[in-house]
């Protein structure tokens, strides 16, 4: 045997280790000065449109709901220490776009626009109209008091619309593999 055919199977051992590991992508930015030890609830805007896939989008909720509460932070209806904005694209990936946008938040303010911008995104929260690729999720926490975004964070999975129950797993793989950045490790 060649040389060539004995390093066959360790380079596919390391192409499929590394394809596992890219299932997810996960990008995530906070601001490094905000102390994320006051923070111990969070008010939530829901989205004003009406969903494609309401029990995709009710595990979506579920499973980040889920992550937080883990995380010992608490849900309230309002006024809660962190305000959470979530869009993206929660369908499948195919047709449009059915998933949160940033202009669907109504009742939100904007956050304040930090020339700084540390997270390199382009604008705050309900500065645009346009969604985020297929398969992203985007979660964007503000504080309420300065009314700055102090954690934003991305994850991007393909789904297949086929296989119902493994794309539900990876969902719920990918909101946890997200929230395991929150709060940011000092």
């Amino acid at each position: 045997m060649n040389s060539g055919m004995k390093k066959l199977p360790v380079l596919l051992l390391v192409l499929m280790s590394a394809a596992c590991g890219f299932a997810q992508k996960v990008k995530v930015g906070y601001d490094k000065s905000a102390d994320f030890s006051r923070y111990r609830t969070y008010t939530w805007h829901a989205p004003a449109i009406t969903q494609n896939r309401p029990l995709l989008y009710a595990n979506v909720i579920g499973a980040i709901r889920s992550e937080l509460q883990v995380k010992e932070l608490v849900s309230v209806e309002k006024d809660g220490d962190l305000t959470l904005i979530s869009r993206g694209g929660i369908d499948y990936g195919f047709g449009s776009t059915s998933g949160v946008t940033d202009d669907s938040c109504a009742n939100c303010q904007k956050p304040l626009v930090d020339p700084m911008e540390w997270t390199g995104q382009m604008g705050p929260p309900g500065g645009g109209g346009t969604g985020l690729p297929k398969g992203t999720l985007e979660l964007k926490f503000i504080d309420r008091a300065t009314n700055k975004v102090v954690w934003d964070g991305t994850v991007v999975q393909k789904l297949d619309p086929d296989k119902k129950q493994q794309s539900l797993e990876k969902v719920n793989t990918a909101i946890k593999k997200l929230l395991a950045e929150f709060p940011p490790k000092k």
